[in-house]
């Protein structure tokens, strides 16, 4: 058996300034927009230009899209979908390249890379598809509420401070909740590094 030496992830501080301003720009919108449509419109430009931000100049950006190609690639070998480019016959007329030889190790039954850490079909209890499917929904549903009540608390907070005569108070609640940004953004990387130990 192998043994992999863990994968350490550094802090990006890229990632981390992207989810400050995104989310001071987030909270700031109803102090620079008035009408709610425009609103809405405001901050649907302010995610997708953090997540197009966060795709394009991030690590996470470059490990999501290296994930994306490993995906299609996949696909496209399971599809039969290769080019000669890919996979090439040999002169005994064996496939010759690296998808070649995936195919060819799951062909004869063996794992391609060392799975001494997969379950055994015996250990794995399998789930209902019903209660996979409701443990999916309650989790999204609660997710859904909690980040539904999360946004009405800094409104009404932003809506109080400008009922006491703050200047630009969902500015000051975004200033607040960008640092937390920030420090979440920070703090990440080293909770996955902690996991790994």
């Amino acid at each position: 058996m192998t043994e992999h030496a863990p994968t350490r992830r550094a802090v990006d501080p890229r990632t981390a300034a992207i989810a400050g301003l995104s989310t001071l720009a987030w909270y700031a919108v109803p102090d620079v927009v008035e009408p709610r449509w425009a609103r809405a419109l405001a901050k649907t430009a302010v995610a997708t230009a953090g997540v197009a931000l966060t795709l394009t100049s991030t690590d996470e950006g470059e490990q999501a899209r290296e994930g994306v190609r490993s995906l299609r690639e996949a696909v496209r070998a399971a599809g039969g979908g290769t080019t000669g480019a890919d996979v090439g016959t040999g002169v005994d007329g064996a496939p010759v390249g690296d998808r070649a030889d995936a195919a060819t190790s799951a062909a004869a039954g063996r794992p391609e890379g060392d799975d001494s850490w997969a379950a055994d079909a015996e250990e794995v209890a399998p789930v209902p598809t019903g209660v996979a499917v409701a443990g999916v929904a309650t989790g999204l549903a609660l997710a859904t509420a909690a980040v539904v009540a999360g946004e009405r608390w800094a409104y009404r907070r932003g809506e109080r401070l400008r009922a006491r005569g703050a200047r630009l108070p969902h500015t000051r609640v975004g200033l607040a909740l960008g640092a937390l940004a920030v420090a979440l953004a920070a703090a990440e990387p080293l909770l996955w590094n902690a996991e790994e130990r």
